[in-house]
Parts: structure tokens; C-alpha cells; sequence
């Protein structure tokens, strides 16, 4: 029978959930023998300084010894000090990961001798307590949190180990879910995503991964003898599939099929009356490039035809005439003068259709238009 599997949303080396890792260790069958895996952080120029913190944690909170199994890294990691991670782990009936990057830890756990033994124990019995990052990398689907957060990338998932599998389930876990560090600059939530770049996460996974999010010094403990998952912390863990979000408070014990979905239907998290000062993730470019044209810049955006260079052009050319008529707001004749050069341009390529909607738009402004050889004429009506 596989062993339990604990996760941690935050704060796993704080004194308040000193408690927490006591009733893992609790659980345990026979004398605590935990080992720490080094891997998540193997990246960090103070890994080391983490390293000493988790152990100093145990002696000091639990009063127990905290081996050290270390990879920080599998290309310069030798043959001998492999096998004395394997040892370490092997040894061990509880294995304890926490901080760091989780799409670092997947790259180093891959395919290697130390995530085959963690397996291999995991199988036969061995606890697994992950925390923050780590936890991430249990998930079918792993959250690239440094890629996005950090670096600025767009929106992705990358391949998680899925330890979650060989109980059935399909999971994406976001720790961090209700991080508040960023206050009122930017929106820090879901993991420091916030609410629009996790909305356009959700919309990415098959149909069948349910996200779990865990809260900050919140934990959830998978049985699978009993195929239950417990709550406990001060928090709650909240799961997200079939189109709906439920919320689980410390001290719920839920069954394995509340963590299963079948179909993807994105609960939206963006609230636009949510106002943060700094980044917030968009895709809509209009948006802030034609803001204040009114109905004269949803028209020029339909004109499908033109090539995006040009499009680009146009705006700009807009966005300029905007900030003039910002100093000067009754002179607005250079715009309307540029509809109409969009329009004779649409015309000479007998684009008509288009060109009547850019004089539906400038009519419905009260502009009367007038064609004659010399060409358009416009007067207010």
C-alpha cells in the first residue's frame, strides 16, 4: 500500500505549522526517520542556508533529526553523491520537499535515480510531506511560476511528475491561493499569477484535471488506505472543476471523487471593480490603444482587411491625434479628416462595404459627408 501524501500551501518552516508537521510525523509507523530532498532549490545561490533552516526546524519545533538527501542538480550532481541521496531516501520513512522553483525540481527529478527511489519508497509505503513549490510538482500539470511570474511569459502548464496519478487522480495544485504580498500594487493571488492570468490558465486544461488550491499554512493529507484527503491549518483548500468552485475549511475530510472533473468550464476570478496599481496579464491590445474613440475606433478595428502593420499605423496615428485633442478637445477635424483617407483608401480598393460602415460611423456622429470629383466634404450637422 503507497504511503500518504501531504501537502502544504505556505509557511511550512513558520512556527505555527510546527504543529502540522507533528501529526505527519505522528502517522508515521515506527521512530521518525525524515529526509529532506534539496532538489526544488538546488538553483538558489543560499540553497544551502534553506537547507540548514529545515533541519535547525526539526531540532528546534519537533525535536527530531532531519536527514539531508541532496541533487541539487542531476548534470553536476557525481555517481557517489546520487547513490547517497538514493541511501538517504531509501532510509527514510517520511520525504519532505519544500521552496523553491517547481519546473526546476521537474527537470532534475525526470527520469532520475532519485525520483525513482522516492517513487520506489513512496510505493512501499514511505510518507511524502511537499510544501509550496513542491507541491506543484505532484500535479499531473505543473504551474511554471518563475516563467510567468518572474521572467514574463504568457500563460502556460508544463508536465508535472503526477504522483497524484497512481491514486487515480488528475490534479493541477496551485499553493500561494490566497496570497495577499503583493497588497494594492499588483494582484498576487493563485500563486502570484492573479485573477486574469489564472483565468486564462484555467482555460487551458483538459477537461479532466481539477485544480486544488491551498492556502497559506493550510495542508491537505491524501489517505489512500481510506481514499480520503483531510483538511487541517488555518486555512482552507479550494477545488475547481466541472464549471464550479467549492471551498473546504480546516477540519473537512473529503473523498477522492471531489477532487476528479469532467468537463472544463472557466470560473472566472477577474473582478474588474478589483483595481491593482501595477501589472495585470491582458491579451486585449484595443483596449488601451484606442481607448476614448467611441464608435469611430470599434468600426476602424472591424476593417478585417487591412494587414496588421497597417492596423498598427493607424492606431498610432490615432493615439496621436487623441493626445492633441486632449489639449485641444473642440478640434477634432483631423480625425475626422483621417476616416476619410481611410475611406477613399477602402474605395480605391472597392471596398465598399467598408468604406459605407466608416461613413456610417462619422453619420451616426453627426457629420454630414459629401462626395464630389475633387473629393469628401464634410460639414456638422
Amino acid at each position: 500500500m503507497s504511503g500518504r501524501i501531504t501537502l502544504i500551501g505556505a509557511g511550512e518552516l513558520m512556527a505555527a505549522m510546527s504543529g502540522e508537521h507533528r501529526a505527519v510525523l505522528g502517522r508515521l509507523p515506527g521512530p521518525p526517520r525524515p529526509v529532506f530532498l534539496d532538489t526544488t532549490a538546488g538553483f538558489e545561490t543560499n540553497s544551502d542556508a534553506i537547507v540548514e533552516k529545515a533541519v535547525e526546524y526539526y531540532r528546534h519545533h519537533l525535536q527530531t533529526e532531519l536527514r539531508v538527501a541532496r541533487y541539487a542538480h542531476r548534470d553536476r550532481a557525481t555517481t557517489a553523491a546520487v547513490a547517497a541521496a538514493v541511501a538517504e531516501i531509501r532510509a527514510a520513512n517520511l520525504i519532505f520537499a519544500g521552496p523553491g522553483s517547481p519546473t526546476y525540481a521537474v527537470r532534475q527529478w525526470r527520469d532520475s535515480p532519485v525520483w525513482e527511489s522516492v517513487c520506489e519508497r513512496f510505493e512501499a509505503g514511505t510518507d511524502v510531506l511537499f510544501a509550496s513549490a513542491a507541491s506543484i510538482t505532484l500535479g499531473r500539470f505543473v504551474l511554471p511560476v518563475y516563467e510567468v511570474y518572474k521572467a514574463g511569459e504568457d500563460p502556460f502548464w508544463d508536465d508535472g511528475l503526477d504522483l497524484f496519478g497512481r491514486f487515480g487522480l488528475s490534479l493541477a495544485v496551485v499553493p500561494h491561493f490566497n496570497d495577499s504580498s503583493g497588497g494594492d500594487n499588483y494582484d498576487s493571488r493563485f500563486c502570484y499569477m492573479g485573477a486574469q492570468r489564472f483565468d486564462a490558465l484555467q482555460e487551458q486544461l483538459p477537461a479532466d484535471v481539477a485544480i486544488l488550491g491551498i492556502d497559506a499554512y493550510t495542508a491537505v493529507t491524501f489517505d489512500a488506505a481510506t481514499e480520503t484527503a483531510s483538511v487541517s491549518g488555518q486555512g482552507s483548500i479550494t477545488l475547481i472543476g466541472d464549471g464550479a468552485e467549492r471551498s473546504y475549511a480546516s477540519g473537512t475530510a473529503l473523498p477522492f471523487a471531489a477532487f476528479r472533473s469532467s468537463a472544463r468550464e472557466v470560473v472566472r476570478t477577474f473582478d474588474e471593480s478589483r483595481v491593482f496599481k501595477g501589472y495585470e496579464f491582458s491579451d486585449n491590445e484595443a483596449a488601451t490603444a484606442a481607448d476614448g474613440f467611441g464608435p469611430v475606433v470599434e468600426q476602424v478595428e472591424g476593417l478585417a482587411s487591412l494587414a496588421a502593420a497597417e492596423k498598427v499605423e493607424l492606431l498610432a496615428r490615432l493615439q496621436s491625434l487623441r493626445s492633441a485633442r486632449a489639449a485641444a478637445p473642440a478640434d477634432d477635424g483631423d480625425l475626422i479628416d483621417l476616416v476619410l483617407e481611410l475611406r477613399e483608401a477602402l474605395r480605391a480598393q472597392k471596398r465598399f462595404d467598408l468604406a459605407d460602415r466608416a461613413r456610417d460611423a462619422l453619420e451616426a456622429l453627426g457629420i454630414e459627408i459629401g462626395d464630389s470629383p475633387g473629393g469628401a466634404t464634410w460639414t456638422r450637422r
